[in-house]
């Protein structure tokens, strides 16, 4: 079976996290003998190299569905490929397309993206079958969309425990990340951008820090983006600069290393759009339980009181009570939450998963 695999986000050498999980998907498919073509962007700073890559991109699209022969033509992202792909099923209708739907397809972050909805509903209502990370997603997708289209879930490209699972060497990792032996770290891997949380997040240690509750509790933030100005001015002016260790990007086995020196992951997103929520899986594959945001797909694997802790989205009150409460909590019951945090990110392991996808295609 020949498959043409779409992606505007697929990781290079100077992003390896960028789109990594498109890369995690094909590793599947081509482990279970399927061939496969890929026609995808990497990324670029460029607004030049952009427009040019995206009009070449599209262009690839279109010829290559023309006149190649494939079985199926898999794409992530709706939003950004749709147009290229309606002209393709236009001119060659017996095309099959399955669709694989993420975040700002289905509910988008800035107004720029809404032109994209009529033709993200028309490639669904087209599409053999639709792909979704988390119930949850699939759920939204039907309610917003009302397609006939199957849906299929899959969680996008599960977790790679060749890179996230718990390691012993935690001293030497405080070393070599410049951490503190007697302190003891929550952690927040994420883009900078709007509906992250991460003013959330900040609002959150400052209040901690007037409290004086938390003496030996310190913050590992991991990223970068857009707003990444307004992040270091908040930070600044609430004076929180001594509480936070700063990491720009980091490539997946250093992310790991970081979630193996905290003690519970940050998730304080309000992005109705967070369809799963991979990095809060791969954070609990290295032992660190969730203190996440109670909606999106964090709902489908957190569970209050057992593998993690939720608090209301958007309150920076309820993450720093829902911080101190997880300190709280005697030793063993600590490291209880941590096992059952690593049990339920054993079941989205890559090779736990790779028969939801296979069986897509077959």
């Amino acid at each position: 079976m020949k498959i043409h695999l779409i992606a505007n986000m697929y990781p290079s050498k100077e992003a390896p996290s960028y789109g990594v999980f498109v890369k995690n998907t094909e590793k599947i498919l081509e482990s279970a003998g399927f061939e496969i073509d890929k026609t995808v962007l990497t990324k670029s700073n460029s607004k030049i190299n952009k427009l040019v890559g995206y009009g070449v991109y599209f262009s690839k699209i279109v010829l290559k569905g023309l006149f190649n022969r494939y079985d199926y033509t898999y794409v992530h992202y709706a939003a950004h490929n749709s147009l290229p792909l309606l002209v393709l099923k236009k001119l060659k209708k017996n095309v099959k397309i399955v669709t694989n739907v993420h975040g700002s397809d289905v509910v988008p972050e800035v107004p720029s993206q809404e032109k994209f909805q009529p033709y993200v509903k028309q490639l669904l209502e087209k599409s053999s079958k639709i792909i979704t990370p988390s119930q949850y997603y699939k759920d939204l997708v039907i309610e917003k969309y009302k397609v006939n289209t199957p849906i299929e879930i899959f969680p996008s490209g599960g977790v790679n425990k060749s890179v996230f699972h718990k390691k012993e060497n935690k001293r030497e990792l405080f070393k070599e990340y410049g951490l503190v032996d007697d302190v003891r770290y929550i952690g927040f891997v994420s883009r900078i951008d709007v509906g992250k949380g991460w003013d959330i997040l900040l609002d959150a240690i400052s209040l901690l820090k007037k409290e004086n509750s938390l003496h030996n509790v310190k913050f590992v933030i991991v990223g970068d983006g857009k707003q990444r100005d307004e992040f270091d001015k908040k930070m600044k002016d609430l004076g929180i600069e001594e509480d936070i260790k700063r990491f720009s990007l980091l490539p997946q086995p250093a992310l790991s290393d970081i979630y193996n020196c905290i003690e519970a992951f940050a998730f304080p997103t309000v992005r109705k759009g967070e369809s799963l929520g991979l990095v809060g899986l791969e954070a609990m594959a290295c032992g660190a339980p969730v203190i996440g945001s109670a909606m999106g797909g964090i709902l489908d694997y957190v569970e209050d009181g057992r593998n993690g802790l939720l608090f209301s989205p958007g309150s920076s009150e309820e993450l720093a009570m829902k911080i101190k409460e997880y300190f709280l909590l005697d030793e063993a019951d600590q490291e209880k939450m941590k096992k059952e945090a690593v049990s339920k990110a054993n079941e989205y392991e890559v090779e736990n998963i790779k028969p939801m996808l296979i069986s897509v295609f077959k």
